[in-house]
């Protein structure tokens, strides 16, 4: 399973409006977008093949009290994902195409053996 495919199968439980890379055109609220920036491990493993990757998660709500709500929810599912090592930073973003629209990023690391 590829690692786009491992973080919708966690984050679409948490909300079925969970998408990898960006939002469709008309974009509902509650949503779940997600991105992955993928780095090779390298020298330590001799015939190895670990890829870490941190997974971007924004969530995307009309008020701050559903983002709070997600934020936990998001937490759980990314600490079940095998190969989870760790929350990395979080904090208040922006999203530029709607100002009535609140926004939260939670960067997160896993590491998955190369396929």
């Amino acid at each position: 399973m590829t690692i786009k495919k491992l973080i919708a199968a966690a984050l679409t439980p948490v909300l079925a409006n969970s998408w990898a890379v960006e939002l469709p055109k008309r974009p509902t609220w509650p949503a779940i977008v997600f991105e992955v920036a993928t780095e090779e491990e390298k020298g330590w493993v001799l015939g190895g093949g670990y890829d870490q990757h941190v997974v971007s998660v924004f969530s995307l709500a009309k008020t701050v009290e559903e983002i709070d709500a997600l934020r936990p929810q998001i937490i759980a599912a990314l600490e079940a994902v095998p190969g989870f090592m760790g929350a990395e930073g979080e904090g208040d973003s922006d999203y530029e195409s709607d100002p009535n629209v609140y926004a939260y990023y939670q960067d997160f690391r896993i590491r998955t053996r190369r396929t």
